[in-house]
């Protein structure tokens, strides 16, 4: 058994999964496409005039292996930041379903001062959207300190639940890793290369491989599962929000 968000979230991982894989082959035959005069768009059966940046490309193994290369690297690194998307997702998501399970609300709420005007909560029309409305507000005042492991550590804190820290840490290179390719163009800091000095690089560069999605898909879907587990064994996640269930 497990909860709905945590369907959700592997459902999501699952999808993003076998677009890497059905690009992966793709690129593989376009990058064994022969040479030849013609452009990469006639080369592939595009038409030439939907397609006028690849129309002026000769169709030789260095133009190829320019577009398709960089075309992996970008769906690659996509797929890192929809997983630490989508795993904030899943933390934000149980959150406010843990509250509505019913938890402790001085450790819930801890010290978290909260900007509500009468308006928006008289817009949730009930208890529950009153709950999810102040759990938002909560988790997105956690998240704004862009640190992935303070985050996880105060969701383990505010319902709770001890995160057992060898899953955690294991999962850590990655989801850090959104950061690292989204403001540092994958070339990670002092305290990056310290704190997980046996994440491989490439030139300077995070090795964002096949390999390196591999283990990132494992290690953190196996931190959210972990933390389903605990949140069901603490009873916080209600009946309707399990699956299987009506």
């Amino acid at each position: 058994m497990s909860s709905k968000a945590l369907q959700r979230f592997t459902a999501r991982v699952r999808e993003y999964s076998s677009d890497i894989e059905l690009s992966d082959i793709l690129i593989r035959r376009f990058l064994r496409t022969p040479d030849s005069n013609q452009s990469v768009c006639d080369a592939v059966e595009g038409r030439s005039d939907q397609y006028p940046i690849l129309h002026n490309r000769v169709n030789t193994r260095q133009s190829r292996n320019i577009i398709g290369l960089h075309l992996k690297a970008t769906l690659f690194e996509a797929f890192i930041k929809d997983l630490h998307e989508d795993f904030s997702e899943y933390l934000a998501t149980s959150l406010s379903r843990a509250a509505l399970a019913g938890i402790d609300a001085g450790r819930f709420a801890g010290e978290a001062k909260l900007d509500l005007h009468a308006k928006e909560i008289l817009e949730t029309g009930s208890w529950d959207g009153v709950v999810r409305l102040i759990s938002d507000k909560i988790f997105r005042a956690l998240e704004n300190e862009r640190n992935t492991k303070s985050l996880i550590d105060k969701f383990g804190r505010r319902v709770g639940l001890a995160i057992d820290d060898p899953i955690s840490s294991a999962a850590m290179p990655y989801l850090d890793a959104r950061h690292i390719l989204v403001h540092r163009d994958g070339r990670p800091d002092d305290l990056y290369i310290r704190n997980y000095p046996h994440i491989p690089l490439d030139r300077g560069e995070i090795a964002v491989n096949f390999n390196f999605l591999r283990d990132a898909r494992e290690k953190v879907v196996a931190l959210a599962e972990h933390i389903d587990a605990a949140l069901i064994n603490a009873k916080l996640v209600r009946r309707e929000d399990m699956t299987g269930q009506h």
